[in-house]
């Protein structure tokens, strides 16, 4: 370990260090932690929100206003929705800070503290120790037991705790995770512990310094593998991270309940992992002394602070108000056994696992699944793809809805599928297991029960029948799992355009069932033979809403024989039951159709639809992949939301794909339509008033999203 030097020189620069943090039912300890960070040196502390309810967010904006943060709302709110707005917050992050060009960036949860183990404590003493601040920094976290309280209190958390993995100087007595500081344009993601660097980093083409807390080189070690501080090397000395995962017993449970104006009912499932989470995490009795340099400063920060800031004392107090309150307006809603267990749980008492066991309602809102972290890994490993950056792309894959092309090669009969469908593992891993799969030659139905407020119905496009018949899952998935809605997924295994008397009798016994009719709304959605679907079937729920994507009203000869793009649909049988979607879809409320009206045929097609409740949306230069490049422009999530909660116009969708004019396609296809009507000139004016445009986006951008 390098020679701790005895004081800080002037001389030191302080690095520019953009920290970033997501709130997760976080707004108790939000002030402190601001504090705590100011305190240390950092000057860029980015928030991005959880819409957890209004208080937090009107103590974030106030903090804002104070100009000691910048905050980014979410538009995820929902504990339903914590990966989804992890993964969009991080690719942001690195996104936002690639792009200012920010020397440093630091990732950290809201329950931790970065603390400096040398001089007065600052980033300034970290830097002069470490002569130089190195590309990359991996401070060890120390996770602190439980702080010995059962309920909520209202203090500065390094107030209440003396226990972790080890002192400031170590040993360590397990493995722990890492927090990392960062030069952003190493990185090809981000995650929590540390970031994937790009390959000619990765793979040592260009050379990084790596080092840990204890200023060691961990370069080999880390740029191999490691995602965790061994305890033969537990990288103390200079700095670390505090993270409070446990806290007081209340805490931990509210935290992953639920925080909106109606608060879930918990089952059994969710509370025995919530039980068991706390029990591991709270595992270590080790005091430790001080968890911060200077014991009595984060009092005493805190009180001179609110006393001249009464503004902000006000948010901080509707804050603690509601957490506070909390637990009183949640277990009304419980099972009498869930509260008896809450009881003893809040007050050090023993649970037995046979305790867990309650009917749980369908049709009211529950708690999701409780995880451990291993279960966690292991659930997104299983229906996750690797690489998880781009979370628009990843709630819509194939969108492209593409031409009728030559089926995909089949896997080697010796392939090994170790994926399972999303839809199943939710079945599987949710507190209700609520659904079903319904399997028949060529199509399925699979059906996740969520709430009875929403019931998506997506259909597969071609893209879809080329996916694996194992691990897929109906289009749009990730997006109405995200939301909370319920979701019937058809499946299609063959480019038959739906038309399969297995199918018709299925869905039409669901109708006769009242199936459709246990929901409050009903939303059909797909793109090109998807989109048919989506309109064809609007008949199973009268007074629905459509949304199709470059669809076909038919494939009927009798009734399109002009389209001969799909030579299957075309020999598929075209008699009987929801032959044309111009007809069946004069049942819905609304019928949304995105369509390029520069595509002849898909012009033709949403002209068959002509009856009063059809919304026609001309998305010129998307061809026939409307879908795809609404996603491309990361709309078409907000788009669809509109569209289920009734809150769609022309006007604002319209409106909203302007983010798309810069996208390469659309661009490439306005320079293709140019040069043609007008010459190379033409082509060169558009590349100005696009530079233009993107330079002016820029600036808004910035000035919206990052000043503080």
């Amino acid at each position: 370990m390098p020679v701790q030097n005895a004081s800080r020189p002037d001389d030191i620069a302080l690095p520019d260090i953009a920290l970033h943090m997501l709130m997760n039912d976080s707004a108790p300890l939000l002030l402190d932690w601001v504090l705590h960070h100011r305190h240390v040196g950092f000057r860029r502390i980015i928030v991005h929100g959880d819409g957890a309810n209004p208080q937090a967010t009107a103590l974030a904006e106030a903090l804002a206003g104070a100009g000691l943060i910048a905050f980014i709302p979410t538009d995820r709110p929902g504990i339903a929705q914590v990966n989804a707005r992890q993964i969009r917050a991080m690719a942001d992050a690195l996104r936002i800070e690639t792009d200012l060009g920010t020397d440093f960036l630091l990732w950290l949860q809201p329950e931790d503290l970065l603390v400096v183990d040398t001089g007065g404590g600052h980033l300034a003493d970290l830097a002069a120790q470490l002569d130089h601040f190195p590309d990359i920094l991996s401070l060890t976290v120390q996770v602190a037991g439980g702080s010995g309280e059962y309920r909520y209190v209202d203090a500065a958390l390094p107030d209440r705790f003396k226990r972790g993995t080890g002192g400031a100087k170590g040993p360590m007595l397990y493995s722990t995770p890492l927090r990392t500081i960062f030069r952003p344009h190493l990185a090809k993601t981000l995650q929590v512990a540390r970031p994937q660097l790009k390959p000619k980093f990765a793979r040592g083409k260009e050379s990084v310094t790596w080092l840990n807390g204890a200023g060691e080189d961990v370069g080999d070690r880390y740029l191999q593998k490691g995602w965790m501080a061994p305890p033969e090397q537990p990288g103390l000395g200079f700095g670390h991270v505090m993270s409070f995962m446990a806290q007081d017993r209340e805490t931990f449970l509210l935290r992953r309940t639920g925080s909106g104006e109606v608060l879930p009912f918990i089952t059994p499932n969710h509370l025995s992992g919530v039980m068991q989470q706390y029990q591991r995490i709270d595992f270590n009795r080790t005091e430790v002394g001080a968890a911060v340099p200077d014991p009595q400063g984060p009092a005493a920060r805190r009180a001179a602070f609110l006393t001249d800031r009464p503004e902000i004392t006000q948010c901080h107090e509707d804050v603690v108000a509601e957490f506070s309150g909390r637990l009183d307006r949640l277990l009304p809603r419980q099972d009498p056994k869930a509260v008896d267990l809450i009881s003893a749980y809040l007050a050090g008492g023993r649970i037995t696992a046979t305790e867990f066991d309650w009917p749980v309602p369908f049709g009211i809102p529950t708690t999701p699944p409780a995880l451990s972290e291993t279960d966690s890994a292991w659930a997104e490993r299983l229906t996750r793809p690797a690489d998880n950056t781009a979370v628009e792309a990843d709630d819509w894959v194939d969108t492209e809805g593409e031409y009728e092309a030559a089926p995909a090669r089949p896997a080697p009969s010796d392939a090994v599928l170790v994926e399972a469908p999303a839809w199943l593992s939710d079945l599987r891993l949710s507190g209700q297991a609520h659904g079903f799969y319904h399997s028949m030659p060529n199509y399925a139905c699979t059906y996740v029960a969520r709430s009875r407020e929403h019931l998506l119905v997506s259909f597969d496009n071609l893209a879809s029948v080329r996916e694996n018949p194992v691990s897929r899952e109906p289009w749009g998935y990730n997006f109405v799992r995200k939301e909370g809605w319920s979701h019937l997924g058809i499946l299609s295994y063959v480019p038959g355009w739906f038309r399969d008397i297995n199918l018709h009798r299925y869905l039409l016994s669901l109708r006769d069932s009242g199936f459709f009719e246990q929901f409050d709304q009903v939303t059909m959605f797909g793109t090109s033979m998807g989109g048919y679907g989506a309109a064809a079937f609007a008949s199973l729920a009268p007074g629905c809403r459509v949304a199709a994507f470059s669809p076909q009203s038919t494939l009927s000869p009798q009734l399109a024989a002009w389209d001969q793009r799909y030579p299957t649909g075309k020999h598929a049988k075209w008699d009987g039951l929801f032959v044309d979607a111009a007809v069946e879809s004069r049942h819905a409320a609304q019928v949304w159709l995105f369509y390029d009206p520069a595509v002849p045929h898909d012009l033709r097609h949403v002209r068959r639809f002509d009856a009063e409740n059809v919304i026609p949306v001309p998305l010129r230069h998307a061809d026939h992949k409307t879908a795809l490049m609404l996603k491309s422009g990361r709309i078409l999530s907000s788009v669809m939301r509109d569209i289920v909660h009734g809150h769609a116009t022309l006007a604002g969708t319209m409106k909203a794909y302007r983010a798309c004019r810069t996208l390469p396609e659309y661009v490439e296809s306005l320079k293709a339509k140019a040069k043609r009507t007008g010459g190379a000139g033409r082509v060169k004016r558009i590349d100005r008033a696009l530079g233009q445009l993107r330079n002016l986006e820029n600036s808004q951008y910035f000035a919206k999203n990052i000043s503080l």
